[in-house]
């Protein structure tokens, strides 16, 4: 194979740097001078750490190396050959964050604008991004290139040891039996609707992770897509199983994939799934909790969960129900003990409410998002179930 054609056919699809590399001193220290902006904040970066990493590096993986300034690095083997592809970064520079993390390191103010200078210079790319077409780009210079895995490395304050990146399983009989029944009970749970039950077993799972030195079994759940898919296939079926409406469950793990895909750490790995698992539960028991309702008002109760955001009519879901919107106004205030316009008032403020804590959007965005195009409106109705307008309760 033509390492250069192979690297430039790469470098031109993904506007990346990568370039072949040797364990030498020579090439190690090269690399760093080019790319290393900070030690205290790139050590990963450094020829020290890359020397190691190549020494111990499997062949069919996927090396991703993460710093503290959220850019990256992916290394990887192919033909005999070793490559650095990088740095790029998943998201925009936050200044903000940048001098929380320079004032952490003890680093001055003086470095901040170069810091942004350097970068603004990476390309900003997902891994999956990067992974289809590196993998594309191998097939078409060695048609039978098996799929690399992924590893996540950002172990900045462990000391380097080589079963941190050689994967071993040596479980018994018990500690499989073990895992299995954790991942039935959480399972379990989810089906359940039991949301303190699921956040136990999910913890658990994890602290049985940091307890084994091999590391290998949380990579079932949280460092790679393989594991987080599997685990979101699981959690899926569980919450189905539940009764849980399809869509609900749709909707809760396609945010989950978008969130995956732009982490940066393992610990908003684990929180980006322990969320999902939650959420799904809570899904899970709302849907049992509205049991006690006809099967008409479930219906529209699911319906507005989903479409609060829309100019949802009466006319719509009596069609939709196959009763008359007489009928269904009486059934819905008789079950629900309010009206269905002050449902929908309700659910639509409730949601601004987290958006006026959680976000920087503006009122008039988060009064068109949730379904008020007339802000002044919003602001009316919001006055009217909090006491006070969409600004003093940001502030309050």
């Amino acid at each position: 194979m033509n390492e250069k054609i192979f690297m430039g056919f790469v470098a031109n699809i993904l506007g990346i740097r990568i370039c072949s590399i040797a364990n030498d001193n020579a090439s190690l220290d090269s690399f760093e001078q080019q790319n290393c902006f900070e030690k205290t904040l790139q050590p990963m970066y450094t020829a020290e750490y890359l020397h190691y990493l190549l020494e111990n590096a499997k062949k069919e993986v996927f090396y991703e190396i993460t710093d503290y300034l959220n850019t990256n690095l992916i290394l990887f083997c192919f033909d005999n050959t070793c490559y650095l592809l990088g740095p790029y970064v998943k998201n925009t520079f936050s200044s903000l964050e940048m001098q929380e993390l320079l004032a952490s390191h003890k680093l001055p103010a003086s470095i901040l604008l170069p810091l942004k200078l350097y970068y603004d210079q990476f390309p900003q790319l997902s891994y999956s991004m990067i992974h289809g077409t590196v993998l594309a780009a191998m097939r078409t210079f060695i048609p039978n290139t098996p799929e690399f895995s992924y590893r996540k490395l950002t172990g900045f304050h462990e000391e380097l040891k080589t079963d941190k990146l050689i994967l071993e399983s040596n479980n018994t009989y018990y500690q499989i039996i073990d895992r299995y029944e954790t991942e039935n009970y959480f399972l379990r749970k989810i089906s359940d609707g039991d949301i303190d039950g699921v956040r136990m077993a999910f913890e658990s799972i994890a602290s049985n992770y940091y307890a084994n030195t091999s590391q290998s079994q949380r990579s079932l759940y949280s460092t790679d897509w393989n594991g987080f898919a599997i685990l979101r296939t699981l959690a899926r079926k569980a919450a189905e199983t539940g009764g849980c409406p399809v869509v609900k469950i749709d909707e809760i793990a396609q945010e989950s994939i978008q969130k995956f895909a732009s982490a940066r750490t393992g610990s908003e790995l684990d929180k980006i799934q322990k969320d999902m698992l939650i959420r799904l539960t809570q899904a899970v028991h709302d849907t049992k909790h509205m049991s006690q309702y006809s099967p008409v008002i479930r219906n529209v109760l699911n319906y507005i969960s989903i479409n609060y955001s829309q100019d949802i009519s009466l006319h719509e879901l009596s069609d939709t129900n196959h009763v008359s919107e007489e009928h269904l106004s009486r059934l819905f205030k008789k079950e629900m003990g309010i009206t269905l316009t002050a449902y929908i008032a309700d659910l639509r403020t409730k949601k601004a409410a987290e958006l006026l804590k959680t976000s920087m959007l503006s009122v008039a965005e988060i009064a068109m998002y949730v379904g008020y195009p007339d802000s002044n409106y919003f602001v009316k109705v919001f006055k009217k179930r909090y006491g006070m307008t969409p600004s003093a309760y940001r502030s309050y």
